[in-house]
């Protein structure tokens, strides 16, 4: 898909012809005056269909960002109980 100047493509181009696996919902409009907007929005997600993507992790990444989620709910629970164990904390 040649990439235009558009909000939405650009959000999308780590997705369109990269390595995710990528869902399009499209949303259009019965109504007369969104005729223009939900054809242009079938093309686009009609052109995306047509990109095959080949997903992949690589595995020493999925185990260091595995780990790194690992310390930060370590990290979080930690807060959470320094704030739960504070004098004159009522919310129990």
């Amino acid at each position: 898909i040649p990439y235009r100047n558009h909000a939405l493509t650009t959000l999308m181009s780590d997705s369109i012809g990269g390595t995710a696996k990528t869902v399009m919902i499209v949303c259009c409009s019965p109504s007369d005056y969104n005729t223009t907007e939900s054809i242009n929005a079938l093309s686009f997600a009609k052109r995306c269909k047509n990109v095959k993507n080949m997903a992949s992790v690589s595995p020493a990444q999925a185990a260091a960002q595995v780990q790194a989620l690992k310390q930060e709910l370590a990290r979080l629970k930690k807060s959470n109980t320094n704030k739960a164990n504070r004098p004159g904390d009522r919310r129990h």
